[in-house]
This record gives structure tokens, C-alpha cells and sequence, in this order.
């Protein structure tokens, strides 16, 4: 019997893919972290990533290969990956470790043991089950220059950075074990390289009021030293087994109410710029472990009383191509637009497609930096890069079109087309750089003419200073 297909997994554009590390040790002592023996850190025994990844044992290879099986039986194209590594913080764990697995996740999507991982990358490039995006979580005091460089060497392109909050106060009072300086460091480190940079935000955390927390989701759009492209909302919740549980037991903390935290759900999301993609809004623990907190959710909520309120979320996900024509909307021609903004010292480039309703076709993400980069040609060339090119929609195999969808269409093309122009005219720059998954190497390659130099995909341009 043929799976049923879930087609809002692959309705914006690639297939998401998640494996889980083995259960090793977290340098973090958070109060409110879900710590079970034998599992990975900050994780259930019965989360659903968990349970896949216990089946094989932990093993990297093996889980691709399931996940892979899976996807094909409920009708899912593959040739589009997006992996996601899962389980506490993986750049804390040992080295080899790091490689081994992310080997194996290779090997899985190749269907071939590779000597080593650039020979695993390489073979991706023009695999069957290509690679396009590799995102990996983290906390902001392990994202150092180290971290970076391996991650680059792994082929990341997004990173999720356990931020939680903007208060010293409430970072000291949960032990979270970093300071608010070492988010800013993290972001600008990670732009500089490259990266998509998304927040995991957590309203309701110990110390915090609702009024704080508003306050401070301000501040992340605000204060240019953060801006991150995306945000996962994670309302605190009481998990059991954790210190937080004893606080709640005792009296000495209380989660906010279904009610407050649906009004300050909703008053995130009408403050968010057109930039940012809210990708969750519930952590994915099952209910029950939940001794308090929200355990549903809050997305289709806070959609409905933005609905009666007359508010609107633009974020990048409830303006997705996909989304908006399965739920009914009138959709419209798309035209180019064009969005400048100050982030981590340096110019943020927004451009996209969309109809006249903002209904989001496609987007990309061009970084101008303010001074010389350390990939500047023998170190005195102006560059730019590009930090994410994204066509949305239900994912249309690479050899297929389709009438009603938007990949294949040439979107992704006039946009870096428009990039590279803009770069070349407006800045001055001679070098375009790609931070691109190793599956999208032989689409810059084949079809604009770049090359791999290192982790990147590289193009001269025609500055025009």
C-alpha cells in the first residue's frame, strides 16, 4: 500500500531531511533542557527524529537511506535535499565524529561509500540525490572561527544559532552558559562567511515577562548587529525531567498562559520583516512530556486572530508561492522587488518576485561587505555574496516542469542575473561568491559559469566603479 503524500514537506521547494546524532554530551546546563539517559541531548525518547534515528542505530548512512525509502514511497521527488543535522550541539562533540557522520549523510544520499568526504561531496555534485542545503544547529559560543571552518568543510549554508534571548539576565538566571556578545560575534562571523544565519527564539524563558519578550523580538529587527534571515518560536514549555520541572513544582516558575502567549505569538509575527522566514512555532516534543506549557502548535492560532484583528504576518513562509495557492489565494504575475537593509556591519541585498499581493515566488540574498573580505581576489578586490537563491513552490524534479509551479521558470536565473549586475554597478565588486550546498555546485557551474574555488562557487564580475 502506497504512503499517503504530504505535500506541504516538499511545498517550498526542496525535500527537508533530518538525522539525529548519537547521544553525546552538551557543554550547555540549561535549566529547561530535556536530558534523558541514552538519548540525544535537549531531545525526548519519543521525539519523531529520535525514534527514526534509534531504528538505525544512529547511524548517519542508514537514516538517509530510510528517510530516502520513505519519501519515494509517499511520492516525494528526491533529487532536491535539504539536510538538517539534529541532536544538542554537534560542532561540541569529537571532531572525527563530525566528519564520520557527515560522510555517512553523504553516502546515504549518494548511494556509495566515499574514501572521505570531499570525494562524498564531489560525488553529490552530480548525484541523483543531491545535497542543496545543509543546516546545522548550534549555540553562539560554538561558532567560533573553528566551527566555521569545518562547517564550511561539511558544506553547510544555514546555521541555527540557540540564541533564546536578548538578556544577560535571563541567560545568567538559566545558566545558558554565553552572553549576548557572543550572539552578535556569531552573527557577524557567520555573514561574513556566508551562511543563512536563523534564530531558535524562546518567549517565556525564567525572568522574562511578556512585555520583555516584545521588547526584546523588537530588538532582534531593530539592531542591525542581529537581523537573522530566519526565527524558529519555541514558547518555553516544562519538560519533564528537568530542572525547570522542580522550579514549577516549587512555585518558583510559572509558563505563560495559552491566552499570553498566543498574543505575543502574534505580536511577533506582525513585526517581522519581509526578510525573515519563521519556519516553527512549537518545539517538537510530544505532549506527553509536557508538564506545563503550550503543547500545541500555535501557528494556525495566531493565523486565525491575525485574521480577525486585521494584522498580517510577512514573513517569508506565510508568503510562499506554495502555501498561499493551497489555501485558496488569488495569485498573481510576479514582478522583481528589491529590499536594502544594514545587518552585522555590512549591506543586505533582499531581491524577490512577487505578485502584487507580496505572494513570494523567489528569493535571493546578496551580502555587499563594508571593507575587504578574506576571499577578496589577492586581497584587494571587492566582493559580494550571495547567501541563499530560493524559488518556491512544490518541488518539480530537476528534469521536470510543471504548468502551475514556479522552479524552472527562469526566476532563479533573473534574479542572479539582477544580483550580479547590482553588485558589478552599484559596489563596484569583482568577485561574486556562492555559499552553495554541494547538490546546486553543477547548477551555478553549468549554467552561469562559476567555479569552485575552496568551499565556494566563484564568478569574476566587470566592476563598474
Amino acid at each position: 500500500m502506497r504512503m499517503m503524500r504530504k505535500y506541504a514537506r516538499t511545498i517550498s521547494g526542496v525535500t527537508p531531511l533530518a538525522v539525529m546524532t548519537m547521544p553525546l554530551s552538551c557543554p550547555g546546563e540549561c535549566l529547561y533542557c530535556p536530558t534523558y539517559k541514552d538519548f540525544p541531548q535537549s531531545y525526548t525518547p519519543e521525539s519523531p527524529a529520535v525514534l527514526r534515528a534509534v531504528k538505525c542505530d544512529y547511524d548517519a548512512r542508514k537514516q538517509v537511506e530510510m528517510r530516502l525509502g520513505i519519501f519515494r514511497e509517499m511520492g516525494h521527488p528526491t533529487d532536491k535535499i535539504e539536510l538538517i543535522i539534529m541532536g544538542g550541539t554537534f560542532l561540541a562533540q569529537p571532531v572525527d565524529y563530525q566528519y564520520a557522520f557527515i560522510k555517512g549523510c553523504y553516502d546515504g544520499l549518494n548511494g556509495v561509500v566515499a574514501k572521505d568526504l570531499e570525494e562524498a561531496k564531489r560525488i553529490n555534485e552530480t548525484a541523483a540525490n543531491r545535497c542543496t542545503g545543509l543546516c546545522i544547529e548550534t549555540r553562539p559560543d560554538w561558532c567560533g572561527q573553528k566551527e566555521i571552518d569545518r562547517m564550511l568543510e561539511f558544506g553547510t549554508t544555514r546555521v541555527e544559532i540557540g540564541v533564546q534571548t536578548l538578556s544577560d539576565d535571563i541567560y545568567k538566571l538559566v545558566r545558558r552558559g554565553h552572553l549576548v556578545e557572543d550572539v552578535v560575534d556569531a552573527t557577524a562571523l557567520l555573514r561574513e562567511h556566508g551562511f543563512k544565519v536563523y534564530y531558535h527564539w524562546m518567549p517565556g524563558l525564567p525572568g522574562a515577562t511578556p512585555e520583555l519578550d516584545m521588547e526584546l523580538s523588537r530588538q532582534l529587527f531593530s539592531d542591525e548587529r542581529f537581523r537573522p534571515d530566519g526565527l524558529k518560536l519555541y514558547p518555553t514549555m516544562v519538560v519533564e525531567g528537568t530542572e525547570l520541572e522542580s522550579w514549577y513544582r516549587e512555585g518558583r516558575y510559572q509558563p505563560y498562559d495559552d491566552e499570553t502567549m498566543v498574543n505575543l505569538t502574534v505580536g511577533i509575527k506582525s513585526i517581522v520583516p519581509k526578510y525573515v522566514r519563521i519556519s516553527r512555532v512549537l518545539r517538537d516534543i510530544p505532549s506527553k512530556y509536557i508538564i506545563a506549557g503550550l503543547k500545541d502548535s500555535l501557528r494556525d492560532i495566531a493565523r486565525e486572530k491575525m485574521k480577525r484583528e486585521s494584522l498580517v504576518c510577512r514573513c517569508i513562509r506565510c508568503r510562499e508561492y506554495g502555501h498561499r495557492a493551497q489555501a485558496g489565494w488569488e495569485i498573481g504575475e510576479p514582478h522583481l522587488v528589491r529590499m536594502d537593509y544594514e545587518a552585522s556591519g555590512g549591506r543586505e541585498i533582499f531581491l524577490s518576485f512577487e505578485d502584487d499581493n507580496e505572494t513570494l515566488f523567489g528569493l535571493l540574498r546578496m551580502r555587499i561587505p563594508y571593507g575587504l573580505s578574506s576571499l577578496s581576489a589577492g586581497g584587494n578586490g571587492k566582493v559580494a555574496f550571495i547567501r541563499e537563491l530560493h524559488v518556491f513552490g512544490p518541488q518539480v524534479p530537476l528534469s521536470e516542469k510543471m504548468e502551475k509551479a514556479a522552479q524552472h521558470k527562469g526566476l532563479g536565473k533573473a534574479l542572479l542575473q539582477e544580483a550580479e549586475k547590482i553588485a558589478a554597478k552599484e559596489f563596484g565588486s569583482h568577485r561574486m561568491i556562492i555559499l552553495s550546498g554541494t547538490g546546486a555546485r553543477e547548477y551555478y557551474r553549468t549554467e552561469f559559469g562559476y567555479t569552485c574555488e575552496g568551499d565556494y562557487m566563484v564568478k569574476p564580475l566587470q566592476p563598474q566603479d
